[in-house]
């Protein structure tokens, strides 16, 4: 039972999370196509911590990309995993160049984090709506710390 949530967690990413493969027809030989067009290809350079999924990588620009990532254990669920996750984007996405601007945006990817105003109100008892929310708008460089459950989205420029 202690490693249950572990066994599932994982296993569920690799089932449901898996990369889809595409296939096309084309009329050329395989040689003269291999020789043309590049036959793989990742963007990550190393790997991600067990506990971190790549949710969306997604090319905006010539050398801009939306990344987002989310750490998919719950809090006191795995004694190693549910622990927050620190990590450095450049040393995983390496292979697209030097990431020069990373600006965290709100899940929805339509505004920046630290522009976002929540709606103000009293509630039936008097007390204010407002909710201590924690934004994490500055970064160290391109290292970013993800605690249990958290999703974060981020736009990424490169030189």
């Amino acid at each position: 039972p202690t490693a249950s949530a572990r066994f599932h967690r994982i296993g569920s990413q690799r089932l449901y999370m898996h990369p889809i493969v595409t296939f096309s027809l084309t009329d050329q030989e395989y040689v003269n196509y291999s020789a043309a067009y590049r036959q793989t290809w990742s963007a990550l350079t190393d790997t991600l911590p067990l506990n971190i999924h790549l949710l969306t990588f997604e090319q905006l620009g010539q050398k801009n990309y939306l990344v987002r990532v989310e750490h998919y254990f719950e809090l006191f669920e795995d004694d190693t995993y549910s622990q927050p996750v620190t990590f450095d984007l450049q040393l995983i996405f390496k292979s697209l160049g030097v990431i020069n601007s990373t600006v965290e945006l709100t899940l929805g990817a339509n505004l920046p984090l630290a522009e976002l105003q929540r709606l103000e109100w009293l509630t039936g008892d008097k007390e204010s709506s407002r909710m201590a929310v924690s934004k994490e708008a500055s970064l160290e460089g391109t290292t970013i710390r993800l605690t249990p459950m958290q999703i974060r989205t981020f736009e990424v420029t490169v030189t």
